[in-house]
């Protein structure tokens, strides 16, 4: 199930995200276990997380071409750390076994209503304490791109999207400028004593 906006070229989508900023928000440095990132896109995260982490990120995509243009960047420089999937995964989900993930990410993926089953994936596969970041496009300020601003998910939404699945909010929630939001979210010790 393909649902994407269609993607601007690389250097004016890189120029919306404050990148460094996001970096340092995710924390990816302080992660142990592999990071999954749905939707890599032109690997604008995918590659400066795979520089400073130790352990494997695996990026997904369901356009065969962001994975050949994130692949290739990263073969470019020399990054040997990243796995890539071209993969639906709405459709056939990671693949990836349970419990066994330090981090996933989504980065303006979630504004369709099957947002649920990409949580409940992100749950199945993280280990116990890892996390999930979403960043989104605001709803709050005019964007320059973006879907519709009645689909963008607000934090009352990803919340909601979240009942009942084993993952918590810690209050991590960040206005990322300039045109986005973010908020982690962590998968809670289910073990029973």
């Amino acid at each position: 199930m393909k649902i994407y906006d269609s993607m601007p070229n690389e250097e004016y989508w890189n120029s919306l995200f404050n990148i460094p900023q996001i970096i340092e928000w995710l924390g990816v440095d302080s992660i142990i276990g592999p990071i999954v990132e749905i939707g890599c896109g032109y690997g604008t995260f995918t590659i400066p997380i795979a520089k400073i982490v130790k352990d494997q990120v695996l990026a997904f995509d369901i356009d065969p071409q962001m994975i050949e243009i994130t692949s290739k960047k990263a073969h470019f420089i020399g990054l040997n750390n990243i796995k890539y999937f071209n993969r639906d995964i709405i459709e056939m989900g990671t693949g990836v076994e349970a419990n066994s993930i330090g981090m996933v990410l989504f980065f303006n993926i979630l504004h369709f209503d099957e947002r649920r089953i990409m949580l409940e994936e992100a749950s199945r596969i993280l280990k116990e304490s890892g996390k999930v970041a979403i960043i989104h496009w605001r709803k709050d300020i005019e964007t320059p791109r973006g879907p519709m601003v009645q689909s963008r998910p607000d934090e009352e939404t990803i919340l909601n999207s979240i009942k009942g699945l084993n993952l918590i909010f810690q209050g991590n929630s960040k206005i990322l400028e300039p045109y986005h939001w973010g908020i982690q979210l962590v998968k809670e010790n289910i073990s029973t004593e």
